[in-house]
Order: C-alpha cells, then structure tokens, then sequence
C-alpha cells in the first residue's frame, strides 16, 4: 500500500512539473482566469478557439474539444474511450473507441422552431466541464451543458439544463436523436459492441418563467446481448461531484501563488481518476487515447 501512494504521488509530481514548464505562458494568457476552485473563460465575441481535456471513470475515458467559432457558436467533439471492451489485438492499444462530432447532438427546438442561433457565454472546467450559452435572437432563453464520464459505467453523460429568463411559458424539446454502431464481433475480444449515443428524456417539458428543465444525452457501449444502461443523470452527477471534490479535499498544496495550487489541483484530479478496471483489478494508465488497462 505505501510503496502504490508513493508511486501515485511521484506522478501528481511528475503532472505538476509538467504544468510548472508552462507556468510562464500562463501570465500571457488571459483566455483563463481562476474561479470557484476552477478555472473559467469568458468568451469574447468574434475570438475563435479551440482546445480539450481528458476526464475518465473506471470504464471510460472522455477526450473532449471543445471550444467557439468566431460568431459564438459551440464546438464539441467526443473521443470516447472504453477500456473494459477490448480489441483484437488485445494489447495496449486494444481499447473499443468512437468518435462523436456535431452530428450526434440532437437539435434544440423552443416552441416548436428549431433553434438557429447559439452564443457560447462561458467555459468552467473543475473535474466536469460545464459550458454556458444563450439560445435564440433576443437570449431569452439560457442553456448549461454539464459534461462528465461516469465513475464505475461505460457512459459519459451530456446534461442540458434550459433556463426560461423570458417572461413567459415556453416549450422546450431536445430532438429524439440516437445513434448506433455495432462493431464486427471478429475485431471484438468477446464478441460484438454496441456503441450508441441517445436523448434519454424525449419529450418536450413547459418551462415556466424563471424555471428551469434538464434532458441528458447519453453515450455509451455494452455487448451486443446485454441491454441498455439505465441512465440516472442526477445520481451520477452527484457522483463524479463527490469524486472530485473527495480528489481536492486531500494532499493540498498552499502557496501564495494561486495558479501553482490550481495546476496542482488539476494534476491531483488527472492522476487520481485515470485508474481503470480491468479482469485483474484496478490499474493506473497515462490514457491520452491510446494507453489503457494494459502494460
């Protein structure tokens, strides 16, 4: 037990190093500002971005880029890792992956209309990553997406909260859109994958003013025989809440110098959460989209 702390510590180090090469970038940056035991972007209209961060559970592993086109428009693109399906050749790289681009998000419609116009307000990123938008001409209405992998399922969750700042009830509905992939049972270790993302919750919801509502899209693999993953958003939200919170709670660092602690915090996360489950137990891997619950 000690000589595996002494190892985990070893690499939150080795992460902070590789964050404290960086640090004199980070005065010249100031896309980033800290905030809330996070960091977040205030995005300024007419400035493109792009960039992307990795967040795991025990049975996935999210790569996600994210960012703003020069009008304010999101841009979201998945690579979803899945250590425990494994590949043939079961090797180090043998992990079930997909990519989902813009095409796997569902449209938003209001009161029946498609929505044309999106502008991206904010990024926070903090062991989830939430992104903040307006909808529409007038901004009436306002969206949170919450990104984040489940900490013991093959799923990542999307959550989208819908705020009604209008004085009005207005209707809100996330389109059913789904998609599957299964993969030819001879790549598969164990066969076929069903690899899927779906609208959990369908039906449109009234929002009152001042109210909110939340549907989620679901992504997801399992073998081609089992059934569906019962998604519960609220509990795993609570969740990986809990998880990261109990990452940042322990093995603290304290300097005047707050970005230092923010990189530390940021390294604890990455290397506390990319531990995997596998036949032989748990087991600790760089991941990056290639190195997975393998040696």
């Amino acid at each position: 037990m000690v000589v595996i702390q002494l190892r985990e510590a070893k690499r939150v180090v080795r992460w902070l190093f590789c964050l404290l090469a960086l640090r004199p970038c980070l005065h010249a940056e100031s896309r980033w500002f800290i905030e809330s035991g996070g960091i977040t972007w205030s995005v300024e209209r007419g400035q493109a971005h792009q960039d992307h961060i990795e967040l795991s559970g025990r049975k996935v592993s999210l790569i996600l880029t994210y960012g703003v086109r020069e009008d304010g428009s999101p841009v979201l693109s998945r690579h979803i890792v899945f250590p425990g399906f494994r590949t043939i050749p079961n090797d180090t790289h043998a992990s079930l992956s997909y990519e989902f681009g813009q095409d796997a998000e569902p449209r938003i419609f209001i009161d029946g209309l498609p929505v044309a116009k999106e502008v991206v307000t904010n990024v926070h990123l903090r062991g989830l990553i939430t992104i903040n938008s307006v909808l529409g001409n007038r901004s009436e209405v306002a969206l949170t997406r919450a990104i984040f992998p489940s900490i013991d399922k093959p799923l990542v969750i999307e959550k989208f909260t819908f705020s009604n700042r209008s004085a009005r009830r207005i209707k809100v509905e996330l389109e059913n859109t789904q998609k599957i992939v299964r993969t030819n049972p001879a790549r598969g270790l164990t066969g076929e994958y069903d690899i899927s993302s779906r609208v959990v919750e369908e039906q449109p919801k009234e929002i009152g003013a001042g109210e909110s509502a939340s549907f989620t899209l679901a992504f997801s693999a399992r073998q081609a025989q089992e059934q569906p993953l019962r998604v519960e958003t609220d509990l795993e939200e609570q969740a990986r809440r809990e998880r990261v919170e109990g990452f940042l709670s322990k093995l603290q660092l304290d300097t005047p110098d707050p970005v230092l602690n923010t990189a530390f915090a940021f390294a604890k996360i990455r290397t506390a959460e990319s531990i995997y489950q596998t036949k032989g137990g748990l087991m600790h891997s760089p991941g990056g989209g290639a190195y997975y619950a393998a040696i």
